[in-house]
């Protein structure tokens, strides 16, 4: 619910790209919650992070907004 709140009210104030950076790429349920909001996986940072005694990759996500890119902003 909170993240559908997000999404919406970022498209009533109009902007065009939501960005999720997820700390840690085994986190496969924040993963998939973003993907089932229509996030794309974009890129992979490697070894990014030092967590729990072990390196972890971050994972960057990303989700147009309104018309997306397919227009120039006003």
């Amino acid at each position: 619910a909170l993240l559908r709140e997000l999404i919406l009210r970022c498209e009533r104030l109009g902007y065009r790209q939501l960005v999720a950076v997820i700390g840690d790429s085994a986190n496969a349920a924040s993963i998939n919650l973003h993907a089932s909001f229509g996030f794309l996986r974009v890129a992979t940072l490697r070894s990014i992070g030092f967590k729990f005694g072990r390196w972890v990759d971050s994972v960057v996500m990303q989700r147009p907004l309104g018309p997306g890119d397919s227009t120039p902003p006003s």
